[in-house]
């Protein structure tokens, strides 16, 4: 393929990425006042030590409207073990706090979760795909008292680099994923289930882009739609990812 058609191809892809978040965000703009568009930052970074083991870090704030109104905190941290270099699995835990919407400063629940997952990595044409399954474990503190629950995850990502024909400095990628998420409990939570049924509780769609920074560092903003039984909202997305090797040379 010759480089005007490389040029045409990505500018219809881009222009495409950016007709879908001008619809998502004419949606968002007409819901509720406690569903205005908020956002999502997060930094991650990853450290292997070995090549089979790696250390996985991550923290996130979460705002129920634009840079303002608090809604929550998640700070993970994971040990990664590649079982080839398209499998990898993982065990972690994760710290949540949650605020409501209004704005009294009290925390209306925290969580403590473990996790187990497997990710499967493929080609498909210049782009990956990621298939990801996590297991998770949570202990919710509600009003002082403390709800169990056990959840599966199910998210399938696909990236795709737009301007080389793989990930490297200078490149800008564009990605879009769903994920899933099924309770096997039948505990209200947070989510006014009726009447408290387990099963589909929430869904993730994402659609973004991002620049590859450095070998080892990546920018990455979107839109994320994020609808649960009692709860649809929209979400601008920014986060920062830098990796870093350990192994003895």
């Amino acid at each position: 393929m010759n480089n005007r058609s490389l040029a045409i191809r990505h500018a219809t892809t881009l222009a495409f990425g950016m007709y879908l978040l001008t619809l998502m965000l004419g949606i968002a703009e007409a819901q509720n006042p406690e569903d205005k568009l908020g956002n999502w930052f997060g930094i991650t970074s990853a450290t292997r030590f070995t090549d089979r083991w790696s250390l996985f870090l991550q923290g996130e704030l979460r705002t129920w409207e634009m840079l303002s109104n608090l809604n929550e905190t998640l700070f993970r941290g994971a040990g990664h073990y590649d079982f080839s270099p398209k499998t990898m699995g993982a065990f972690g835990y994760v710290r949540v706090d949650t605020w409501p919407f209004t704005d009294s400063g009290a925390r209306k629940f925290y969580e403590n979760r473990f996790y187990q997952e497997l990710l499967f990595k493929a080609k498909a044409g210049t782009g990956g795909l990621n298939n990801r399954f996590r297991l998770e474990q949570r202990w919710l503190e509600v009003e002082g008292e403390t709800e169990y629950s056990n959840r599966f995850r199910y998210m399938l990502q696909y990236t795709k680099p737009l301007n080389s024909d793989k990930m490297q400095p200078g490149t800008w990628f564009v990605q879009a994923l769903n994920e899933i998420f099924v309770d096997f409990d039948t505990n209200g939570y947070w989510f006014n289930l009726v009447p408290y049924d387990k099963g589909l509780n929430q869904n993730r769609l994402y659609l973004g882009g991002g620049r590859q920074i450095t070998p080892s560092s990546n920018f990455r903003f979107g839109l994320l739609w994020q609808l649960q039984p009692d709860l649809d909202v929209y979400r601008l997305v920014f986060s920062y990812a830098h990796n870093f090797d350990r192994r003895a040379k």
